[in-house]
């Protein structure tokens, strides 16, 4: 009885320092990657266009700083069928918009060609959304444009979201998203990002934390607070994020009814341990 007793003892003991540094770590997280109340983009800002509306910068004496480029990544040539429409959906909205295919084979070739030396670390990645997550940031600071995920469609023209010069999407429980990203062409935040790549590559021993610490929203969410928080340009100019109102995502029906996307939640590349890492953040926020 008194071996039961104190291997219980021990065991509570351990599942209680676990608790208590998820709790540590969690709040930690939430205090480094708190975003500005003024960074927010309001819809008194950004003009709500009809689904088939059109605006241009210029005519409203602004200046249209990101290109019209969409950007999105698939295995091949081929889209899958349910993402199919909605993706057309979006090109059809704004014909005038390049649309660039980001396939494995492409993307290998963007990165061997433009940026040699990150090609080791982007064939050594274990999971190939790791790829699928750095070949945006690449292409957005080489290119420019709008990037957005396949299970992202379109409710009306991005054209009013052009004239920022990098705008990032607020996501839960904190931190920025890499599921939709506009950006101008080389702009210093994107050179950031690429050139912290390397530095970030590090197993976390399963799938979901590797993937979000080393390139994903994790990820993503440490480098804009690091540049808002070293850079000068970063008050002058700053990049703008967008909130639920506009980028829809998690909202209930009918409480975001200008946002300019869709969402049909397709992250397939979560696996279980995902389940798993959402119940500490759960269980931490009721702690805290």
């Amino acid at each position: 009885i008194m071996a039961r007793r104190r291997s219980l003892c021990i065991f509570l003991s351990i599942l209680a320092l676990f608790l208590v540094g998820t709790v540590v770590v969690l709040s930690s997280i939430t205090y480094y990657l708190a975003i500005d109340p003024s960074a927010y983009l309001t819809e008194d800002e950004v003009p709500i266009l009809g689904r088939y509306d059109r605006w241009n910068a210029s005519e409203h004496g602004q200046v249209e700083r990101i290109p019209r480029i969409l950007h999105q990544t698939w295995r091949t040539d081929t889209l899958p069928e349910k993402w199919r429409g909605s993706s057309q959906e979006c090109r059809d909205l704004m014909p005038d918009y390049e649309y660039m295919l980001w396939t494995d084979n492409s993307s290998r070739q963007f990165i061997a060609e433009n940026y040699p030396w990150f090609l080791d670390t982007f064939n050594d990645y274990t999971y190939p959304i790791q790829r699928a997550d750095v070949i945006r940031y690449f292409v957005l600071y080489h290119y420019g444009g709008v990037y957005f995920d396949l299970d992202i469609g379109c409710h009306r023209p991005l054209d009013p979201l052009l004239a920022y010069p990098v705008v990032l999407p607020k996501t839960i429980p904190v931190g920025v998203s890499n599921d939709l990203m506009f950006a101008e062409k080389g702009h210093p935040f994107l050179a950031q990002t690429i050139h912290s790549l390397v530095t970030f590559d590090h197993s976390w021993i399963l799938n979901y934390p590797t993937v979000m610490f080393s390139t994903g929203p994790m990820f993503l969410s440490a480098q804009y607070s690091i540049f808002t928080s070293s850079h000068a340009s970063a008050q002058s100019d700053p990049i703008r994020i967008l909130p639920k109102s506009l980028y829809g995502k998690n909202a209930k029906d009918g409480e975001a009814p200008n946002s300019f996307f869709m969402h049909f939640y397709g992250s397939s590349w979560h696996a279980n341990d995902a389940g798993f890492i959402a119940f500490l953040n759960h269980f931490g926020k009721i702690m805290m």
